[in-house]
C-alpha cells in the first residue's frame, strides 16, 4: 500500500515562514533542538527590529519563569517590530499538570490564555520532551501551531553538511560525505549525537582540511561521533589490522570531551554484549531468539554478529578482562586514561 510521505517540521516552518501563515502561539519540541533553536533565531530575525531586540523579544526559562509572567511578557506590546517574539523554554507544565511550584489553577489560567493571546505576540513553547496529555500540552495541542523537531533523514542530513561546507568555500566530494553521515553514527538506533554536535564536528573538519577540499583523512581524525559507534569503528580497524587507525579514532575520542571512565563504560558493554551474542551464535541462536533471550536492541545484536565470527569466546573473554583491568589502573592512578587505554588497544 502507498504510504504518504510526511514532511518534516523543519519544512513545514520554512513553507509558513515565507507564507508568514503562523498562528499566535507555536509549540516546538523533539530531540532536534538545534532545529528549535534556528526556528526561534529565524522568527526572530525576520520580525524583531534589531535596534529593539532587547525589548521586543523575550526567553523565559528556569526558576523565574511563572504562568503570569509568561501572561505579562506575551501582553506587552513590542515597541517597533512588526511582531514581539516570547520563547518559553523548558516549561515544566508541559512534562506534569502537577510540576513543582505551579498550582493547577494558573496553569489552567495559561491554557485559557492561549486561546485569546495577543494578535502582535508570537508565543514559543518549547521543550526536548512533551506529555500531550497534561492541561497545557493538550490546549497546546488544540489551539497552538505543533513542530515535532525529530530527527532528519539521511538525504536531509547530508544536505545540511553540503550546506555548510558551501559556505564556507570549501569542497567535500561523495565519497568524502559518505564517510562523514557514516563517522557520526546519527543514524543508529540508540544514538545521542545530534545536529549540535553535527555542526561542531563540520566546523572541525573545515578547519582540519586545506581550506579547499575535505578528505576522508580529515574526517577520521576530527569526527568523534558517538560511543558507540566509536567502539564499532574501533573493532572494524582492528580486525582489518590496522591498529594505527584503531589509535587515531581512540585519540579522536578523547581529544573530542568524551570522558575516559565513559569511554571504557561503553567498551565494557560492547565487548560483554559481543561475548553473549558469541556464547548463543555458537549454540545455534538466530538475532530473534538473541533478542529475545538477552533484551535490549535487536539493532545492536545485529550490529555484533559479523564480530561474532571473527572472534573466540577465549580471546572476548582475555579482553573482557584487560579493560576491567584498564579501569582499574586509572582508577587507582597506575597509569592515566590515554597510556591505559593505549596498551589496551595494542594488547588485542
Amino acid at each position: 500500500m502507498y504510504k504518504k510521505t510526511v514532511k518534516h517540521s523543519f519544512k513545514v516552518f520554512s513553507e509558513h515562514l515565507k507564507n508568514e501563515t503562523f498562528e499566535k502561539v507555536l509549540l516546538m519540541y523533539g530531540v532536534e533542538q538545534y532545529l528549535v533553536k534556528w526556528a526561534v533565531e529565524t522568527l526572530v530575525k525576520k520580525y524583531v527590529n534589531p535596534a529593539t531586540t532587547s525589548m521586543d523579544y523575550v526567553l523565559l526559562e528556569g526558576e523565574e519563569t511563572s504562568c503570569s509572567r509568561i501572561i505579562e511578557a506575551a501582553e506587552t506590546f513590542s515597541m517597533f517590530s512588526a511582531r514581539r517574539i516570547v520563547w518559553v523554554r523548558n516549561f515544566k507544565p508541559l512534562l506534569s499538570d502537577s510540576a513543582r511550584g505551579f498550582s493547577k489553577e494558573e496553569i489552567k489560567e495559561l491554557a485559557n490564555y492561549i486561546k485569546e493571546s495577543n494578535e502582535q505576540t508570537i508565543l514559543i513553547f518549547s521543550a526536548e520532551e512533551v506529555k500531550m496529555t497534561t492541561v497545557l500540552s493538550a490546549a497546546l495541542k488544540k489551539s497552538a501551531q505543533c513542530y515535532d523537531f525529530d530527527k532528519i533523514d539521511k538525504a536531509e542530513f547530508s544536505s545540511f553538511a553540503k550546506k555548510r561546507f558551501k559556505q564556507a568555500g570549501v569542497e567535500i566530494g561523495p565519497a568524502a560525505l559518505s564517510a562523514l553521515v557514516e563517522a557520526t553514527g546519527y543514524f543508529n538506533k540508540e544514538s545521542d549525537y545530534r545536529l549540535f554536535h553535527f555542526a561542531n564536528d563540520i566546523q572541525k573538519v573545515i578547519a582540519h582540511s586545506d581550506g579547499v577540499r575535505v578528505s576522508e583523512e580529515d574526517i577520521l581524525r576530527t569526527v568523534s561521533g558517538d560511543l558507540e559507534t566509536f567502539v564499532f569503528d574501533m573493532l572494524d580497524a582492528i580486525t582489518a589490522n590496522k591498529k594505527d587507525k584503531a589509535f587515531q579514532i581512540l585519540y579522536n575520542i578523547l581529544y573530542s570531551g568524551k570522558d575516559a571512565f565513559s569511554i571504557i563504560g561503553v567498551i565494557v558493554s560492547q565487548f560483554e554484549l559481543l561475548l553473549a551474542v558469541k556464547e548463543l551464535r555458537d549454540d545455534g541462536l538466530d538475532v530473534s531468539a538473541m533478542h529475545k533471550k538477552l533484551g535490549g536492541s535487536e539493532f545492536r545484536i545485529k550490529k555484533l554478529m559479523p564480530y561474532a565470527g571473527k572472534y573466540t569466546q577465549k580471546k572476548l573473554k582475555e579482553t573482557l578482562s584487560a579493560i576491567y583491568e584498564v579501569d582499574r589502573q586509572i582508577k587507582t592512578g597506575l597509569l592515566d586514561s590515554q597510556m591505559a587505554l593505549e596498551l589496551f588497544i595494542a594488547g588485542i
